[in-house]
This record gives structure tokens, C-alpha cells and sequence, in this order.
């Protein structure tokens, strides 16, 4: 197996927002990084990576999650790097940002799989968002509290209509084993 810091690549992109907020603009340079199967042709541009995010703006219910809600920031999260690899630290994201060729309005459907979360052994949660036309979405993961760090495989995978657009693979890891990308949300703490 390849040396999994070796499988991310370090950039500082341009910002962009979460499931629910919009950025318009072109998608910056092809991810380096390749979704688990088929990309619907509704799909234009697609990235996958890590994300840190701004203070939590608000929150939006979002009942098949754990918590029962998703948050809603108020400033653009910042990519910080590409890749399929991410660190189990509080205040890291990982996931997607998409692009639809259609540029139409949609209604979304995402759902994350993941490891079993204590105390109750969720291994899928779902939320539901949407799209303006022209604009591009981010689907993403944040390790808020301490249950929710659990090293191995997560996907993510997004619908409109009852068509999975894609289907993303990420690699949790411990952050010992990825120090560098462990300290890009300025989350330290946790290596010791």
C-alpha cells in the first residue's frame, strides 16, 4: 500500500460551501482523486478532498443523521487539499464537490456509510439539500465530537431523482499515521 500521506496532494483552493450553499463559478483543476464507480452524465466537474470549516452559521434539521441536524456555515469552507485519504481529527471534513451539467434546480439526496458510531452503532446517515442552477455543491463530512472519529472506509454518494450521480470512497485514518495532513484545520490536539 501506497504511503497514505503520498496519496494526498497539499493545495490551497479557491473557497467554496457546503450541501445547501452555492458557489457559482468554474470547478478549479481535475481532482487527482477518482469516485468509486460510474459519474452520472448529469455531472460536469467533480473533486474530492479535505475541508476545513468556518465557525457552524446555523443548523439545518437533518433527521437520519446522529445528531438529527447538518450545519449551515455562513462563510465559504476552504479545500485545503485533494485526496481520498483523511485524518480522524476534530474539526477535519472530507467529501465532494460537484458541478451538474444541466444547470437545472434539483432537490438532493446524500448519504454518507461509515464505520459503527457509539452509542448506537449508526453506520449510514442520510440528508437532503439542494442545487441552484449553474452552481456548485459540496458534500461533506466533519468530525464534530469524539464518536464520530472511526478510522476505515466511508463513502458518500449523492442523488437527484432517484439517480446516484456518484459514489466517493474516502480511507479515515488515525492521525498518527497521517501527521502532516493532521494539522491543516489546526487540530493538534489529538495526535498526543
Amino acid at each position: 500500500m501506497a504511503d497514505p500521506v503520498s496519496r494526498l496532494t497539499h493545495i490551497l483552493a479557491g473557497p467554496v460551501l457546503v450541501a445547501g450553499l452555492c458557489l457559482s463559478g468554474p470547478l478549479a483543476s481535475p481532482a487527482l482523486a477518482q469516485p468509486l464507480g460510474d459519474v452520472s452524465p448529469r455531472v460536469s466537474g467533480l473533486e474530492l478532498g479535505l475541508f476545513c470549516a468556518p465557525p457552524e452559521g446555523g443548523r439545518r434539521p437533518a433527521p437520519d443523521t446522529m445528531s438529527g441536524w447538518v450545519h449551515v456555515p455562513d462563510e465559504p469552507v476552504e479545500m485545503v487539499a485533494l485526496g481520498t485519504v483523511a485524518p480522524a481529527v476534530l474539526g477535519m471534513g472530507f467529501g465532494v464537490r460537484f458541478r451538474l451539467a444541466d444547470n437545472a434546480a434539483v432537490e438532493t439526496r446524500y448519504t454518507v456509510t461509515h464505520p459503527a458510531m457509539p452509542p448506537t452503532g449508526i453506520t449510514e446517515q442520510q440528508w437532503s439539500g439542494s442545487i441552484a442552477p449553474g452552481m456548485t455543491d459540496t458534500v461533506f463530512f466533519q468530525f464534530d465530537i469524539p464518536e464520530e472519529l472511526q478510522p476505515g472506509d466511508w463513502t458518500f454518494s449523492a442523488e437527484v431523482d432517484g439517480e446516484v450521480l456518484f459514489t466517493a470512497l474516502f480511507t479515515v485514518l488515525p492521525p498518527a499515521d497521517m501527521p502532516d495532513a493532521a494539522h491543516l484545520c489546526a487540530a493538534p490536539s489529538l495526535l498526543s
